[in-house]
């Protein structure tokens, strides 16, 4: 007994015969017998053919590949006129922010100590106790210190940006740079208002030594600074040498009460103490948007340290290097 899968496949065949076959009946089944066999060599010709296009269409993938690849790879180097893949130095630069460590390692040799040795008159101790209490004035020299940073040489000079209250009533200035080595600075213009003054350094004055450790620092933009975004600053704290603190900036168009005209500052937490005024303050790709400049200096307060926005002051820089 067939099952109904059995009996459906065996209808589709016909039913062998128990008579003879008549010379109609024998030459209908070798018309079918070619027929079939022309079936067969048809669906054995389209397989050969079908494996034969598949290989032909995976081979000609697989060189198109290799050739890509290979256009990539003498791409990168350099032999390919027209790369597949363009990208932006702003998106690779933009890609992956320096370290702290590796902002201070670009950011400290274009930073200088500043020293400003200047003549004041001081009340003579000895003679405080004359009549009402008032004695002499007498000359003195007195020493400050402060920070500046390198923005621009050309054949002659060394040019470097620092505040104006750091080089205010100086006799004799001085800078020191990053390998230690101490030359005479010339002022060669300041803006009061702004707090910002230039000085500079005959290039024939210094040593091969010195040149080959100096640099120029990058100019950023501190119009696109955003609150939050990470900031290091670098100068001379209390005269101690060139040191490194980071923060964030903590507000932005900050309005301070000093002598200036109505000028706005970079509010930061990084800590800026007497000695880091006119030092810089470099976003994390090491370039300078901002001169440091004051702080906040009481027991209620912490963190709250200001400096020039870079991209106020570079019209007048470039006036003063003229």
């Amino acid at each position: 007994m067939y099952n109904q899968q059995e009996y459906t496949i065996l209808a589709n065949y016909p039913l062998p015969s128990s008579g003879c076959e008549s010379r109609t009946v024998r030459n209908n089944r070798k018309k079918k017998t070619r027929f079939r066999k022309k079936v067969i060599v048809i669906a054995f010709s389209a397989i050969i053919f079908g494996g034969m296009a598949g290989g032909t269409f995976y081979g000609v993938n697989a060189l198109l590949n290799h050739l890509s690849n290979q256009t990539l790879y003498d791409t990168q180097k350099g032999n390919a006129t027209i790369s597949p893949v363009s990208y932006s130095s702003d998106s690779v630069t933009m890609s992956r922010s320096l370290d702290v460590s590796e902002i201070a390692a670009q950011g400290l040799p274009s930073v200088v100590s500043v020293t400003n040795i200047s003549v004041q008159e001081v009340q003579n101790y000895f003679g405080r106790f004359g009549r009402s209490g008032r004695g002499q004035m007498q000359l003195q020299e007195t020493t400050s210190c402060g920070s500046g940073v390198i923005v621009y040489a050309d054949d002659t000079d060394l040019y470097m940006i620092t505040n104006c209250h750091v080089v205010e009533g100086a006799t004799t200035l001085s800078v020191t740079f990053v390998d230690d080595q101490t030359y005479e600075a010339e002022l060669c213009g300041y803006d009061e208002p702004m707090d910002i003054a230039i000085l500079k350094v005959s290039i024939d004055a210094l040593s091969s030594d010195t040149l080959s450790q100096i640099s120029i620092v990058a100019i950023g933009d501190s119009d696109t600074l955003v609150v939050g975004e990470q900031v290091v600053a670098i100068g001379n704290a209390l005269g101690y040498g060139q040191s490194v603190t980071t923060g964030i900036v903590s507000a932005l168009d900050r309005t301070i009460s000093t002598d200036s005209e109505s000028s706005t500052y970079i509010q930061t937490d990084a800590a800026i103490n007497p000695g880091n005024s006119g030092g810089a303050l470099l976003n994390m790709n090491g370039e300078l948007i901002g001169i440091n400049t004051a702080k906040v200096s009481s027991t209620e307060v912490e963190g709250m340290g200001y400096a020039i926005p870079i991209s106020q002051v570079l019209e007048r820089i470039d006036f003063m290097m003229i």
